[in-house]
């Protein structure tokens, strides 16, 4: 239903209407009558009436397009409907954000959707409810549900504003809570029973790197010899390389950037460190001369690659971990990420500050380290609590 009123304007009768279009925005358009004030409402009367009259037409016949379109497209299986949404933002978002998209929405979300026949028109809160319920079952994590709640509710935030859906229903699911994440770590004796293991082996330099420096595999692969000043004796992590799969393709992908500004951070070059990058700068040199025109210098400009140039995959540090280090060895079990928090756990037991070890560690926020690592404050709470009984009690 439009609304309308005249309003006097430089002395003539303005038609203002007000209505909201197709995709809810209101709209309010003035229509100069041509007729001064002076004598002329009754005929400025009828004129608003017959405007109005018009755009009510208008806009009935607008709606029921919409209205049919919608439908029409409502009929749609709502796993298609996802996979025409991907291919849609394919070039809008960043390649490692659309694998990860490609990832949960080909292998998990289209197949449990298409298989019931759920189309977009019948999408509600409580069939979503039901989707996460069934991943909860089969042992998927809470967590791992809450990214498919968010690449649903991106798709469907999108239906909703291209008019395909009257509401976004992901809003009228209930998106599972968040589990607490309980970080493992090794401690001093066991980092060294690890560097005994590695010594020598191709993980060895990742693992050093992540427990002296605390670095993420990605920031271990993108490490380059200029990130080295060997003259200040220091190591600059600004630089990162991940991998992702698209359409069935793994694919390299280069920052220069790390995963928040504060990840970007200049460490003081430890002496151990130091030797053994020296020590790899020399066999990287042998293996150049042995490996003559098959050596791929593709690489050149990173520290961490394999004999003949080949740049050392993310995902090699992780499984290689698992497999030939922990499990080979009987080692406590532990994620290769946990040796960051090793490299914090050990900081913090000698009393480094939280915000030495959220700088130290490239945290974006000093709260994501304090989380992570509260065990700690108890065990100072413990000493503070000795110390106040003793000067209190003379215990």
């Amino acid at each position: 239903m439009v609304a309308g009123r005249l309003v006097e304007k430089n002395g003539y009768w303005y038609v203002v209407l007000s209505y909201k279009d197709v995709t809810g925005k209101r709209k309010q358009p003035w229509i100069n009558t041509g007729l001064s004030c002076h004598g002329n409402k009754r005929k400025a009367d009828e004129i608003l009436k017959e405007y109005k009259e018009k755009f009510d037409i208008k806009a009935e016949k607008l709606i029921t397009e919409v209205e049919k379109e919608r439908n029409r497209k409502s009929e749609v299986l709502f796993g298609d409907y996802l996979l025409q949404w991907l291919n849609d933002i394919k070039k809008t978002i960043e390649l490692s954000s659309f694998s990860g998209y490609q990832r949960n929405i080909t292998r998990v979300i289209v197949p449990y959707f298409n298989e019931r026949g759920i189309t977009l028109g019948m999408l509600d809160g409580h069939i979503i409810d039901e989707f996460y319920q069934s991943e909860l079952d089969r042992g998927v994590s809470a967590n791992t549900v809450i990214h498919y709640h968010a690449n649903i509710r991106k798709a469907l935030d999108d239906a909703f504003k291209n008019n395909l859906i009257p509401c976004n229903y992901a809003d009228k699911a209930h998106r599972p809570k968040m589990e607490e994440y309980v970080a493992s770590y090794y401690n001093k004796d066991e980092l060294m029973e690890l560097f005994e293991i590695v010594k020598g082996k191709k993980i060895e330099f990742a693992v050093l790197m992540a427990s002296f420096y605390g670095l993420r595999r990605e920031e271990i692969v993108g490490l380059k010899w200029s990130c080295i000043d060997l003259q200040n004796k220091t190591i600059t992590i600004k630089h990162t390389v991940t991998e992702c799969s698209v359409d069935g393709k793994f694919q390299i992908l280069a920052k220069d950037r790390a995963k928040t500004k504060k990840s970007i951070r200049t460490l003081p070059l430890v002496p151990y460190i130091e030797h053994l990058l020296m020590c790899m700068k020399a066999k990287e040199t042998v293996n150049k001369e042995f490996f003559g025109m098959q050596y791929n210098y593709a690489y050149d400009e990173y520290i961490y690659k394999d004999d003949n140039g080949k740049l050392i995959r993310p995902c090699y540090i992780t499984q290689h971990f698992t497999d030939s280090v922990i499990k080979k060895n009987g080692l406590k079990k532990i994620r290769f990420h946990d040796l960051r928090h090793s490299c914090a756990t050990l900081l913090r037991s000698q009393e480094v500050p939280m915000e030495d070890i959220q700088k130290w560690l490239g945290h974006s926020q000093i709260t994501t380290t304090e989380h992570l690592y509260a065990h700690f404050e108890y065990k100072s709470h413990i000493r503070s609590a000795s110390k106040i009984a003793g000067a209190l009690l003379g215990s």
